[in-house]
């Protein structure tokens, strides 16, 4: 019977379920549980950013991106947390402070400078956000008081980057990933009293996006993280100016879709606004498995894909036939 196959990807090990915030369950088997978007803010040549070294912001703009992409992704049926970039020390009160304002949206912490994420961790326990704060995220060469200030921050969740930038070509390949993360990374996440890992299976350049892909199903067949990547850090030249508007939508939109079907739970796919090219078809994509689902006997949640955009387009055909 149908109902015995197995539909979908599925993987050797158990797959463990992340809980960020109120809403968001981030983890299991493709189609169980819908992808979680998410996209960058304050980034180097964002607009919102007016001063970097300050960190002053224009709030009522990046405000009315954050809920726009909040209320896309709800119509959608897939989940949307932000990757709040700090790009200095001086500018994390100022945006921390503007983003807790924003009722459970979930926060990447990251930052180029290691100082700027430790007293935003600091700032996450004071401010009582610890369940929805992820420490954005974990390298090879991350400091004992970077994992001191994070234990102590109360945070639980922590993105591990599964790459050695100090040996590059021993941690290209995905069987070469899985083994930075097991011999390097884990510890840290333990030491750092991290008790659920997601796994950034790190983009160089466009083409690896492919290994990043193979890279993300090993660490689930094996280990169950929920796992993903950034594309956006090969894809961010991709916009209007140098692409047609269809190319663009396709690169992107792609992009998530192919990362979807290979097991990707989380997407770190660019600019806040870009979800708009991202949504639609990894929704679309997300429904599908989640019918699939259905099949291998899983009850998906009422506002998954399956629910919102499968079922319109469904009605749709329905109708006019």
């Amino acid at each position: 019977m149908i109902s015995k196959l197995q539909l979908r990807p599925h993987f050797n090990a158990s797959q463990q379920l992340v809980r960020l915030g109120k809403d968001i369950v981030v983890g299991g088997v493709p189609g169980d549980n819908p992808v979680l978007l998410v996209g960058s803010l304050f980034y180097h040549g964002d607009k919102l950013l007016i001063d970097e070294d300050k960190g002053i912001v224009d709030k009522e703009a990046a405000r009315k991106q954050l809920m726009s992409a909040k209320d896309l992704a709800e119509n959608y049926g897939v989940r949307f947390a932000v990757d709040l970039i700090l790009p200095s020390l001086e500018s994390v009160d100022n945006i921390m402070m503007f983003a807790v304002s924003i009722e459970d949206l979930v926060l990447f912490i990251d930052s180029p400078d290691p100082d700027a994420r430790i007293k935003a961790y600091g700032l996450a326990k004071e401010l009582g956000i610890a369940e929805r704060t992820v420490a954005n995220g974990l390298y090879t060469n991350t400091e004992p008081r970077e994992l001191e200030a994070i234990k102590d921050s109360g945070i639980k969740t922590a993105v591990l980057l599964a790459f050695d930038p100090a040996n590059p070509h021993q941690s290209m390949m995905p069987d070469d990933r899985l083994r930075v993360l097991e011999e390097k990374l884990i510890p840290l996440a333990r030491k750092a009293g991290i008790e659920n890992i997601l796994v950034d299976a790190v983009v160089l350049d466009p083409a690896s996006i492919g290994i990043s892909a193979a890279t993300i199903r090993l660490v689930k067949d094996k280990y169950g993280f929920p796992s993903g990547c950034a594309p956006a850090n090969a894809l961010g030249p991709v916009s209007k100016t140098k692409f047609k508007i269809e190319e663009v939508a396709g690169i992107h939109g792609g992009t998530a879709v192919f990362l979807r079907l290979m097991g990707a739970d989380f997407i770190m796919y660019g600019p806040v606004k870009r979800i708009k090219y991202v949504a639609p078809a990894v929704a679309f994509a997300d429904g599908l498995l989640g019918y699939l689902a259905r099949y291998e006997g899983v009850r998906v949640n009422r506002n998954h894909p399956l629910r919102k955009i499968l079922k319109n387009v469904q009605k749709m055909f329905t109708s006019s036939s």
